[in-house]
């Protein structure tokens, strides 16, 4: 009995810090209606920026951007690859939200949009095209030495790995970009096949730091 309860509370712990990593990698997005935080946008302390920017306590980094007819919310954890997107109406209405990756590269997994009244109407799948997924894409990164940043990517802080990826309906075919500083002044491109990973190209290219 003590050999299948210690059996069973290590089985516990496993799931416990696979959901923990499964919630650090993909933020939550769930399909509930909102509305974009004017309280919060209207009280920043930079008037003179539309666009509030802050960290919370536990590293989180948040941007509204109230400013003209797309008011726009980002929020990156300081330990995932991805950012909660959320983009609403004039009236401050939710329209449209899902996870991008950091410097809002892709869009990943389900993406929710409602219509003006606030009704959802379309649930989209982004991962439906590529069985080569987001973790094989970091394990292939992995092997060849390419950092993937995680946490948020500010402004003004240098060149940092970009992840694309793209579908094309006309000959079912699905792709992976992947552009890296692989010296100083040289960007590698890697495109990869979305089905089975298989690389397609590579190229460099100069970087110019401004």
């Amino acid at each position: 009995m003590l050999l299948c309860s210690m059996q069973s509370c290590q089985a516990q712990k496993k799931r416990n810090i696979n959901t923990k990593k499964e919630n650090t990698m993909y933020p939550t997005v769930n399909k509930d209606f909102e509305n974009f935080d004017n309280y919060r946008y209207e009280n920043r302390e930079d008037k003179k920026s539309s666009v509030l920017r802050e960290f919370l306590q536990n590293g989180t980094y948040v941007e509204l951007d109230g400013l003209g007819n797309r008011k726009q919310y980002w929020e990156t954890p300081p330990n995932s690859y991805f950012k909660v997107c959320k983009y609403y109406y004039k009236d401050g209405k939710i329209k449209q939200k899902g996870l991008g990756f950091n410097g809002n590269a892709f869009a990943k997994g389900i993406w929710y949009e409602f219509d003006e009244q606030g009704k959802l109407i379309r649930e989209i799948d982004y991962d439906k095209y590529y069985k080569f997924t987001f973790e094989d894409i970091l394990k292939f990164c992995e092997r060849e030495n390419i950092e993937v940043k995680k946490g948020p990517i500010l402004q003004s802080t240098g060149f940092h790995t970009s992840i694309l990826r793209d579908y094309s309906p006309l000959n079912d075919q699905s792709t992976w970009t992947i552009e890296w500083l692989k010296k100083p002044y040289i960007i590698e491109t890697i495109k990869l096949d979305g089905t089975t990973g298989r690389v397609l190209s590579r190229t460099d290219g100069k970087y110019i730091n401004n």
